[in-house]
């Protein structure tokens, strides 16, 4: 657990960076770049900008929800369909703002839910908060908003054939054995169970799970036997694991290798890699 929790602090550093990062290559765009086209096909950059400040009032409403055990609907919804609506409207609201002032607000809010997540201490790990999968381990949605900067950056670039930021690829590459593990439990296989290696080998990391009873835990032991084992550059990992490149083309490629019963390969690859 020391390792989790030092890597939790190392992720909330990193998270504020990017945030500090992105707020001055947000300050670059003219009123026609607010405008531009997406990798997110339904929206243009003032949309996913709106969509990652919406996601850090989301983050603070359910984190600070669950901190306290109400695992309720966040952002003062009573339903589930009244929280989606309203995760609609406020993004509308936001992206509407003009470039200066959508800016200013991202960075607000992700200041204010960066804040949240230093306040937090090692034992409110353990506790869960809602979201729209499921109630979920809070440390999921620290992990998350990682991901969130890398990916929408990318997806605002706009360039398919290039690699994640760097900046805190390093970071998100070691999260992915945290996060493969809870998002698989949100919607699980109930037929796949074994034991399951990744590595990313560009950043140096290597890690495991085990899926047993329906469940999804990570696994310490390297030493032994693997029924699958799975292996991409980070960029690339992740690119696949959130339905942003094509998994059978980078497996002609070389880029992803796999190894194992094809069956069990097969179906790893489906419970993790998919759009978000």
């Amino acid at each position: 657990m020391p390792e989790f929790e030092e890597q939790i602090r190392l992720t909330i550093d990193t998270i504020d960076s990017e945030r500090a990062r992105l707020t001055e290559f947000f300050k670059t765009f003219s009123e026609a770049d607010w405008k531009k086209p997406t990798f997110c096909s339904d929206w243009n950059t003032g949309q996913v900008v709106g969509h990652l400040t919406l996601g850090a009032q989301f983050y603070a409403s359910t984190v600070s929800n669950g901190l306290v055990g109400n695992h309720g609907f966040p952002l003062g919804a009573k339903t589930k369909e009244e929280f989606m609506g309203l995760r609609t409207s406020i993004m509308n609201d936001i992206a509407a703002l003009d470039g200066g002032a959508l800016v200013e607000k991202f960075n607000k809010d992700t200041q204010e839910v960066v804040s949240l997540f230093r306040s937090m201490g090692p034992e409110d790990l353990d506790k869960v908060g809602w979201h729209r999968r499921g109630v979920i381990p809070i440390p999921y949605f620290i992990i998350q908003r990682i991901y969130e900067f890398i990916l929408h950056e990318w997806d605002i670039r706009n360039e398919h054939d290039s690699p994640l930021n760097p900046a805190a690829l390093g970071v998100a590459a070691k999260n992915l054995r945290w996060r493969f593990p809870i998002l698989y439990n949100t919607q699980p296989d109930l037929k796949l169970e074994g034991r399951f290696r990744f590595e990313t080998p560009d950043t140096g990391d290597v890690w495991a799970m085990s899926i047993e009873k329906e469940k999804a835990s990570f696994l310490e032991d390297l030493s032994s036997n693997f029924d699958a084992s799975i292996s991409a550059p980070a960029s690339d990992m992740i690119l696949m694991a959130t339905g942003r490149a094509d998994i059978d083309a980078k497996e002609a490629a070389g880029v992803l290798r796999t190894d194992g019963e094809p069956a069990k390969v097969k179906a790893i690859i489906a419970s993790l890699f998919y759009p978000i």
